[in-house]
């Protein structure tokens, strides 16, 4: 039998991947996937876990919280350039196969400034609500993303 930590460690590691897929709506639903997977849960324990690993609800799932509000955690180099497209759009290019990731990062996120994403496979469109929550947007994008103002847009 494995020793606790390396049950503790392992069922959290399950729980990341469980929420990044984010179809649970309850810690109950969460408990079951995790024993269904071998773990010996309960709702207490999840609910540990959720703290440990950085787990909360948005939009009535459960989801990892990022980890700096406006910050793209491990995902800033999957970046390779952005502008404007009007005053209500950006446009976001990515690596190939990486502009899902950093779209759920935006709209998961603490990015208010965005009314929304739409993401395909290197590209992301980005829509504000207005010019001035465009401009906000680009200034934490490049503050995330660690350039200068020159550097797009």
């Amino acid at each position: 039998m494995q020793p606790l930590e390396d049950r503790t460690r392992e069922r959290r590691s399950l729980l990341r991947a469980a929420l990044v897929e984010g179809r649970f709506r309850t810690q109950a639903q969460l408990a079951s996937h995790l024993r269904s997977l071998g773990h010996r849960v309960s709702q207490a324990s999840v609910s540990r876990d959720l703290r440990e690993v950085g787990g909360r609800k948005v939009q009535g799932r459960y989801r990892l919280a990022p980890t700096r509000a406006g910050a793209l955690p491990g995902l800033a180099g999957l970046v390779a350039g952005f502008e404007t497209a009007g005053p209500h759009l950006v446009v976001i290019h990515t690596l190939p196969g990486g502009a899902q990731r950093v779209a759920h990062a935006i709209d998961t996120g603490d990015w208010s400034e965005a009314a929304g994403t739409v993401a395909g496979d290197d590209t992301i469109f980005v829509a504000t609500a207005t010019p001035a929550n465009q401009r906000q947007f680009l200034e934490r994008l490049r503050t995330a993303l660690g350039v200068g103002e020159d550097a797009a847009a």
